[in-house]
């Protein structure tokens, strides 16, 4: 296993790799089903929900 540190100057230059497109036309069942299938998934307790908060991937 390799690890690597990054920096905060190197976490902001990386690219997200997430489609949102394909998010914004999933339903709430199939993003759910899709968290359960991905072995490197967590799913948050309710709780651990309360305490997000909504990004706009709009607004930078």
């Amino acid at each position: 296993m390799n690890d690597k540190t990054y920096t905060e100057d190197d976490l902001k230059k990386l690219k997200s790799e997430t489609d949102y497109e394909r998010l914004k036309n999933m339903t709430d069942e199939e993003i759910e089903q899709a968290a359960k299938d991905d072995p490197d998934s967590a799913l948050p307790t309710d709780e651990e929900l309360k305490k997000f908060k909504r990004v706009n991937p709009d607004e930078k």
